[in-house]
């Protein structure tokens, strides 16, 4: 399978949708048609080489360079290959993706890794709102796979999740998990208002030291202490957050608190709060 490296010239005046732009869809494709190949520029569609210098690259791999901001749907239902952007990322990165690997080297918009089904998303920077959550409208969020971010997360990060791992080196904002069906989170900072909120299951892991976000949870009223003694579930969990460093790295050494809910909801979904 062949590769390309797409240099950005300069930002485009409008956001420009880049699905169908996946390693699987150029691999045999020549030059020339690669340069050819039509992306939505607000209200019109340009041919790739208005915006990118095209020249081959390493097998496999679609290499982006420079600040893809105003680019969205990258990696947009990708299902193989590789992707590297070395820069920011636009909206909807890594949605409906399927297989394969995209690293973002810088931050990601809105709505990254919503309705993911597999492969591996990370993310070195920042992610905006609705990460890891359901397209508008619909009502499963992220299905599988596992998304990393190494920086922070905007609101409503996981909201009705339903498989696969998310994990947060930093912190996040208000409604983490929220309407959750299933799968795990792991926040290793700051954690904002209403977490499981409308929680149905799933697993929340929270980290980090922040003594204000586990505050917070302990004095949630829709979700209750739970005594039971889990020590093979939490080792296996620990032993594969702690795979991904950071803070996470000595979850296993670490002892836990597990509140149950969200009640309102008629929830069986925990908030683990890992003791300091």
């Amino acid at each position: 399978m062949s590769g390309w490296h797409l240099r950005l010239r300069e930002a485009p005046a409008l956001r420009v949708d880049l699905r169908g732009i996946t390693p699987a869809a150029l691999a045999e494709l020549p030059v020339g048609q690669v340069e050819r190949l039509a992306v939505g520029h607000g209200n019109a569609m340009l041919p790739l080489a208005a915006f990118f210098d095209v020249e081959a690259g390493e097998a496999g791999v679609l290499h982006f360079e420079g600040d893809l901001g105003r680019f969205d749907r990258i990696g947009w239902q990708m299902d193989g290959g590789r992707i590297r952007v070395d820069g920011h990322a636009g909206h909807y990165a890594g949605g409906c993706m399927r297989a394969g690997e995209l690293h973002i080297a810088g931050s990601a918009g809105l709505l990254a890794a919503c309705e993911m089904a597999g492969g591996t998303l990370t993310v070195a920077g920042d992610v905006g709102d609705f990460a890891a959550s359901t397209l508008p409208g619909n009502m499963d969020g992220m299905r599988g796979g596992t998304f990393v971010v190494h920086g922070n997360a905007g609101d409503r990060f996981g909201d009705r999740m339903r498989r696969g791992t998310a994990l947060i080196h930093g912190g996040v904002g208000a409604f983490l998990a929220s309407r959750m069906v299933a799968g795990t989170i792991a926040v290793g900072g700051r954690v904002g208002a209403h977490a499981g909120h409308g929680m149905r299951r799933g697993s929340v892991v929270f980290a980090g030291p922040e003594a204000a976000a586990t505050a917070a949870i302990r004095t949630l009223p829709t979700f209750v202490a739970n005594r039971a003694a889990t020590p093979v579930f939490w080792a296996l969990l620990a032993r594969d957050l702690a795979r991904h460093g950071g803070v996470f790295s000595g979850l296993p050494a670490r002892r836990i608190e597990r509140h149950l809910g969200d009640l309102s909801a008629d929830g069986k979904g925990e908030l683990i709060v890992v003791n300091p």
